[in-house]
């Protein structure tokens, strides 16, 4: 029985019960930031949400916005505060002993200036910052898309690119008065890591997903470390997680963690999977819990008391600048408490949107089949309509030169290198679906 129709049936027969609770699987929309960001820092601290830089479909940015945690869960309003230093995007930050770290990423004409360059600013009792100051520190590998994380006075930064995806580790140490020099640690990740996610738990660190560099899709590889006495990880895989995600985020909640969103190929996930941490480090199987309201990849994921937050990101649709909430339940499951009159109106709205999501699945586009190459994961398809041509990278498929298919308006990428070709395209579309005509 539908969802809608459920929750209707249940209002006649509770007419008497304003108060009544139910559980609904879903998000609410809270205040929005001040302006779209995608691959930028989200933090939260103190009862405050930060983001910092990230890119607005335009350029990157340098401004920083915060607003308060209200008591009811719901965010403030958004206001800016001292601006970075310099732009970037796709990079990381932490807060440690009153000041907020930003550290790597990138800025330039797509994000071709890859940054080593730390910087900080004090927080201030209201939520504001102090001016940010460049370090007299950095890394020693340039990260564009770096993860940080912090277990006990060090800092770790953890893959990224720097003209290759990189699977090092560097390490500082938090000292009075600011942070050591970072150092690259002796044991690597078991695999690159490029747009993956990283938390930590206790003294464990957690990696998750990220891009796959032969084939373009996304890494379902999960692996983590304890950090020793001395400070030094080893790398163990752990159970890989139910689907391939690059772009995606990660949070962990009470002994659980949580894996959002992303992309595989090219295809937007709204999906959201958890896992129980183990007494001894290790995952338990994963499972799939409440989706995301859209798909969507590269935006920050935060929490707060029993509270999650999802805020912007991209996708095929743009960049956002929407903030999300919900709750966490005793079966670690994400929704909210309603009254049966917000639970039906959140569901009728909800099959609105898939209604909507389906005629937007149309495929707009077509073309005739000239040329056709085929990788493990892939199809690249040069497509022509009229003397128009295109190449295509989709999912594997029995196309046939000389056949019509229909295509997505998916995503371009200029200057694509494939590593399972090894071939250059000036530019390719990668499309979550196609189909043939008959």
């Amino acid at each position: 029985m539908p969802l809608l129709s459920l929750l209707l049936l249940l209002l006649i027969a509770l007419p008497s019960a304003a108060a009544e609770q139910l559980w609904v699987p879903g998000w609410r929309a809270t205040t929005p930031l001040t302006t779209a960001r995608a691959g930028a820092a989200v933090l939260e601290v103190d009862g405050y949400v930060y983001a910092l830089g990230g890119v607005d479909g335009r350029s990157f940015l340098k401004t920083v916005e915060y607003a308060p945690v209200r008591a009811d869960g719901a965010l403030g309003a958004w206001n800016l505060t001292a601006p970075l230093t310099e732009a970037r995007g796709f990079f990381d930050a932490v807060a440690h002993d009153g000041y907020l770290y930003a550290v790597g990423g990138g800025n330039g004409l797509n994000g071709e200036h890859l940054l080593t360059s730390v910087e900080r600013a004090q927080l201030r009792a209201d939520g504001r910052l102090g001016s940010w100051e460049t370090l007299p520190v950095s890394l020693n590998l340039p990260r564009r898309c770096v993860k940080l994380a912090i277990v006990g006075d060090a800092l770790y930064a953890l893959g990224g690119f720097g003209g290759t995806l990189l699977d090092t580790v560097e390490r500082a140490e938090f000292r009075a008065g600011g942070l050591g020099p970072f150092a690259l640690e002796g044991a690597r990740m078991t695999m690159p890591r490029y747009v993956n996610a990283v938390k930590a738990h206790g003294d464990a660190l957690y990696v998750l997903g990220g891009h796959d560099q032969n084939e373009g899709r996304g890494l379902a590889a999960v692996e983590y470390a304890r950090i020793g006495r001395n400070g030094a990880p080893a790398w163990t895989g752990l159970a890989a997680m139910g689907a391939g995600r690059y772009g995606l985020a990660a949070l962990s909640h009470g002994d659980r963690l949580y894996a959002l969103g992303g992309l595989d190929g090219a295809r937007y996930s709204d999906s959201i999977e958890s896992s129980v941490i183990l007494p001894d480090g290790a995952l338990a199987p994963w499972r799939t819990t409440t989706p995301l309201s859209s798909p969507r990849a590269n935006f920050g994921a935060v929490t707060r008391d029993n509270r999650v937050y999802i805020v912007g990101g991209t996708n095929r649709d743009g960049y956002y600048r929407t903030v999300e909430m919900a709750e966490f339940n005793a079966d670690g499951d994400i929704g909210y408490r309603a009254t049966p009159e917000e639970a039906a109106a959140a569901a009728a709205q909800q099959e609105s949107v898939h209604a909507e999501r389906a005629r937007a699945s149309n495929l707009p586009n077509e073309g005739e089949v000239r040329e056709i190459l085929h990788t493990v994961a892939y199809s690249y398809i040069r497509v022509a309509d009229g003397a128009e041509e295109q190449w295509l990278a989709t999912e594997r498929s029995d196309y046939r030169v000389g056949e019509r298919i229909r295509y997505g308006r998916g995503t371009l990428m200029g200057d694509f290198h494939s590593r399972a070709l090894d071939r250059d395209f000036k530019t390719i579309l990668f499309v979550e679906r196609t189909e043939r005509i008959e």
